[in-house]
């Protein structure tokens, strides 16, 4: 049950990073409302995955809150690390 919670918060990271990055691939800056749109749109589907998982995980106990937390952060950490090396 530990590294269940570890890979659910690691794969919701992974998935705010890569919305994040879909995101903002798609802003431009001939089209403000739609940029604004995607801004806000990808904003709530990560708040909403990011906090579903640690509600969810909270129910539970505080370790696996604790262990969905520290699989978020490690994974959104390391798409930043990963799509900052990709980028150089």
């Amino acid at each position: 049950m530990v590294a269940l919670w570890l890979f659910v918060g690691g794969a919701v990271g992974v998935l705010n990073a890569l919305v994040l990055w879909w995101a903002v691939g798609y802003i431009r800056p001939d089209a403000p409302g739609h940029a604004l749109v995607w801004a806000w749109g990808g904003a709530l589907l990560r708040w909403v995955a990011a906090g579903g998982v640690l509600v969810v995980a909270l129910q539970q106990g505080i370790a696996p809150g604790l262990l969905a937390f520290t699989g978020l952060w490690i994974a959104r950490w390391g798409m930043v690390r990963w799509l900052g090396f990709r980028a150089a």
